[in-house]
């Protein structure tokens, strides 16, 4: 309490901010973690479908040739669906060595601000001089830095323009077939062991034959 008593009105607001941006973050990883489960769950149903014709047929009726053909049939699952992003992602990096190529620029920065990169379509901040307060002995930022840039379009970074787009789309894409597949073969793992697994789990030995049989 005394420290508190001593602390500024400054140092109070900022303690606060901390606080609140800490519980952000956390509220935020929570959210994030319960939306990659549920997402990999809904994936992972495919693979009951993927599974579900030859176990009923009993095309195949052991646990390791179940969980190789599951797994089979899930690369090609994901080249069916990671073909397109993939494409997107070549396409770009084309893009850009063309770009590079035309422009006669192979030290291209595609995050410029001034001219040459993607930068120009924002608001550009001066971060590394931005007004800090000391806090026990630690610098931290007490206000928004001064402005470098504001959004404007340059001809000179058309290649940008084309390749931070198509990368960010194809790379997420990607990432969610890449996340899919997993989600499938952990399914098929588990599936692989359910389906051929024998349990007593449910089994009553009231419910079985009264008198005793005799083994032959």
């Amino acid at each position: 309490m005394v420290t508190l008593i001593k602390l500024t009105e400054n140092d109070k607001r900022l303690i606060i901010v901390l606080l609140l941006v800490v519980i952000l973050l956390f509220v935020i990883a929570g959210y994030v973690g319960l939306l990659v489960r549920n997402i990999m769950k809904y994936q992972s149903k495919r693979a009951d479908d993927m599974l579900n014709d030859v176990v009923r047929a009993g095309v195949i009726r052991d646990e390791k040739k179940l969980f190789w053909f599951g797994i089979r049939k899930n690369y090609r699952v994901l080249f069916q669906q990671a073909w397109i992003p993939f494409l997107i992602m070549l396409g770009s990096s084309l893009i850009l060595i063309l770009y590079c190529a035309t422009m006669n620029n192979w030290d291209v920065n595609i995050w410029d601000y001034k001219d040459e990169g993607f930068g120009t379509l924002f608001h550009v901040f001066d971060w590394a001089n931005a007004p800090k307060a000391k806090f026990f002995g630690i610098d931290l930022i007490c206000d928004w830095p001064s402005l470098l840039s504001t959004p404007h379009f340059s001809w000179n970074a058309w290649g940008a323009y084309l390749f931070v787009p198509g990368m960010f789309v194809g790379g997420i894409w990607f990432l969610i077939c890449v996340q899919a597949y997993i989600a499938r073969s952990f399914r098929i793992k588990k599936l692989s062991k359910q389906v051929f697994r024998k349990s007593l789990d449910d089994y009553n030995a009231n419910d079985g034959p009264r008198s005793p049989i005799n083994p032959e």
